[in-house]
């Protein structure tokens, strides 16, 4: 799915930074590959499509899940909206060194983006009900958003009623993917 070599340096390059910068939570090479599993589970998993044309991820830190999903699909342009300036920097260097032509890296808060998106996803951000609202000048009427949670996920689905909702489980990682009833569902 990901060139190996791509994600060894992916890895090593952020441990390096991590040390110094506070990228992650994930401050060992087991740590960060279980990030990089759990980014791609929804993926192996078949919860989404492969074939989305523009994606978005909100908050992605030091990478997980956007810069990870934009690797594992690079026919998909990706921008990946941090608005930390070192978690930011540290997405423009891994972009640049490992020549990732479908990557933007967006150094701004979420609400300020208007461009409309296939698919918006995102981890640990927010609850789901306040993240469709910080996103939504993002969505269209068939944009997917792929949310990361945690298992309190279902006290967050008040407030989604114009959604479809999906949850898909892996241990206890929630896969909450919404798909709008409405052309305005924001």
């Amino acid at each position: 799915m990901i060139e190996q070599q791509k994600m060894e340096i992916f890895i090593s390059k952020l441990l390096e930074w991590n040390r110094t910068h506070n990228l992650t939570g994930a401050k060992n090479e087991k740590d960060i590959i279980k990030n990089i599993e759990d980014s791609l589970a929804p993926l192996e998993m078949n919860l989404i499509a492969t074939d989305f044309k523009k994606a978005a991820d909100v908050g992605t830190g030091g990478g997980f899940p956007g810069l990870i999903l934009a690797m594992a699909m690079p026919e998909c342009s990706w921008t990946l909206i941090e608005p930390r300036v070192k978690r930011a920097a540290f997405l423009h260097y891994i972009k640049s060194l490992l020549n990732l032509s479908n990557v933007t890296v967006e150094r701004k808060r979420a609400e300020t983006i208007t461009e409309k998106f296939d698919l918006i996803t995102s981890r640990a951000v927010t609850k789901s009900s306040q993240l469709v609202k910080i996103c939504k000048n993002m969505i269209k009427k068939d944009t997917v958003l792929l949310l990361y949670k945690g298992e309190s996920l279902p006290d967050e689905l008040k407030g989604l009623e114009s959604f479809e909702a999906q949850i898909h489980e892996r241990g206890k990682r929630r896969y909450l993917i919404l798909k709008s009833k409405e052309s305005d569902a924001a």
